[in-house]
C-alpha cells in the first residue's frame, strides 16, 4: 500500500481483528466509491448530510478530507454537500435530534442500531417532521437486505464490508448498487466477492449480496 495516513481497526464479522493502512490511494479510491453511492442515493450539490455513526467507520471516513490526514478530497467536497458527524452512541441521541431538527437535513446516515434510539428522541414527528429529508441511508455490516420502511420516505441500506474496502447501496427493491470499476467482483457460493482494484494488497472477500441478477446489478 501507498504511505499510511490512517490505520484502521477492523472487527470482521466471524473474522479476527484486521488493521488496515490506508494511505492516499486507498482513502481516495474509498471517497470514490463513497461518492457514488451517495450519488445514487440523491445527495447532490447543495445537500446538507447528517451522520449518526462514528466518523472512523468505513462508510463515514472518507466524507471529507477533514476526517481522514492524506485524503486530497471527500465524497462530499467531490458532490459539493456539507457533511456534519456525530459519534455514533446511542446516549447521544438527544444531541443528534437536536441538530436534526436545526439543520433539516436533505439526508441522513444512521447506523442501524441508532435508528430506533434517534426516532425516539424526535417524538411523535419522527424523520418526518423536517420536510426537507430526500435521502435516508442505515448504515449496516451485518444485513445486506432491502432496507426496512420507514414512514412514507423511501430509505436505502449502505452496506459496507470492511476488509474489502467495499461500499454498496441497496435500494427497496433488493437492487445493490456500487462502482463496478473499483473493484474486481466474482460470485463464490451464490455470494458476491469482491477485491478492491485501489488497494493491491488486499485480497477478495465474500461479501453478503446475492449474486442473483435480481438482486445486484452494478451502476
Amino acid at each position: 500500500m501507498s504511505q499510511p495516513g490512517v490505520v484502521l481497526q477492523l472487527e470482521p464479522i466471524g473474522g479476527e481483528r484486521l488493521y488496515l493502512e490506508l494511505g492516499p490511494r486507498e482513502l481516495e479510491g474509498l471517497a470514490a466509491s463513497l461518492a457514488h453511492v451517495l450519488r445514487a442515493a440523491g445527495v447532490g450539490r447543495g445537500h446538507r448530510l447528517l451522520v449518526y455513526d462514528f466518523s472512523t467507520s468505513l462508510s463515514a471516513l472518507a466524507l471529507t478530507r477533514a476526517y481522514a490526514p492524506g485524503l486530497p478530497a471527500g465524497a462530499c467536497e467531490e458532490l459539493g454537500c456539507s457533511v456534519l458527524s456525530l459519534d455514533g452512541l446511542p446516549a447521544l441521541a438527544p444531541r443528534t435530534a437536536f441538530f436534526y431538527r436545526m439543520m433539516e437535513p436533505e439526508a441522513l446516515m444512521v447506523r442501524q442500531d441508532l435508528l430506533d434510539p434517534l426516532r425516539a428522541r424526535l417524538g411523535s414527528g419522527g424523520l418526518e417532521s423536517n420536510p426537507r429529508l430526500r435521502s435516508l441511508l442505515i448504515v449496516s455490516r451485518e444485513d445486506a437486505s432491502p432496507p426496512p420502511a420507514v414512514g412514507p420516505r423511501s430509505a436505502f441500506r449502505l452496506y459496507s464490508c470492511d476488509p474489502a474496502l467495499f461500499l454498496a447501496l441497496v435500494d427497496p427493491a433488493g437492487r445493490a448498487h456500487y462502482d463496478r470499476d473499483l473493484y474486481d467482483v466474482a460470485c463464490e457460493d451464490g455470494y458476491l466477492s469482491v477485491r478492491p482494484r485501489f488497494a493491491p494488497g488486499l485480497g477478495p472477500s465474500r461479501t453478503l449480496l446475492s449474486c442473483s441478477r435480481a438482486e445486484v446489478s452494478a451502476v
